[in-house]
């Protein structure tokens, strides 16, 4: 569907500012809109909690670094990760500053095909995958998690980062995170973390 345009009333709670409302409209379908403004919902409700209690939601401001990274605007420390995927949108968010995390979600479909695998995929890879469609989207989460973790995104080459059997190689040298992976109700959600904070 086309893209509809938002006013800040149009929201309860009204958590976007001005800025933010510029933003949605900007977008050309509704679909990514309403991917956009959940996310945005959600990591604000999750701040708000935690460190905002006093500040209303759109108060709270979401930037992006340069590589696109989401960071909390005037406390840049705080980390975030926002996945979307299909009706499913994941936030998280921590008290602990030091901790450094990606998170990623992806609905279940169809086995991909192998155009798929061989541009999201090493052949390395591809040889140690299984050949179920829960196997491969876990492994495309844990790897979409990771380049949120270096807060690179698609700007870090998808072949220089490989995922087997739960461990994750950059460049070739072993990674030392926690990878863990939740299957919940046709989606994986992956989380890749410093290793000393997931328990």
């Amino acid at each position: 569907m086309v893209n509809q345009i938002f006013q800040k009333h149009d929201f309860d709670p009204a958590f976007l500012n001005s800025e933010e409302i510029k933003t949605v409209n900007g977008f050309k379908a509704l679909k990514k809109q309403t991917e956009w403004f959940c996310g945005r919902y959600l990591i604000k409700e999750l701040l708000h909690t935690v460190f905002f209690k006093e500040t209303p939601l759109s108060g709270i401001t979401i930037s992006h670094l340069e590589q696109g990274a989401p960071i909390v605007e005037n406390m840049p420390d705080i980390p975030i990760s926002i996945s979307h995927s299909y009706d499913c949108t994941t936030t998280a968010c921590s008290a602990d500053k030091t901790l450094t995390f990606g998170i990623d979600t992806e609905k279940i479909a169809d086995k991909p095909d192998a155009w798929f695998l061989k541009t999201a995929f090493t052949q390395n890879e591809i040889e140690h995958l299984d050949d179920t469609a829960d196997h491969i989207f876990k492994n495309w989460t844990i790897k979409e998690a990771y380049l949120k973790y270096i807060k690179k995104g698609f700007n870090e080459s998808l072949q220089k980062v490989e995922v087997i059997h739960n461990t994750i190689y950059h460049h070739g040298r072993k990674m030392d995170l926690d990878v863990s992976s939740q299957f919940l109700d046709g989606y994986v959600i992956s989380l890749v973390s410093d290793k000393q904070h997931i328990k």
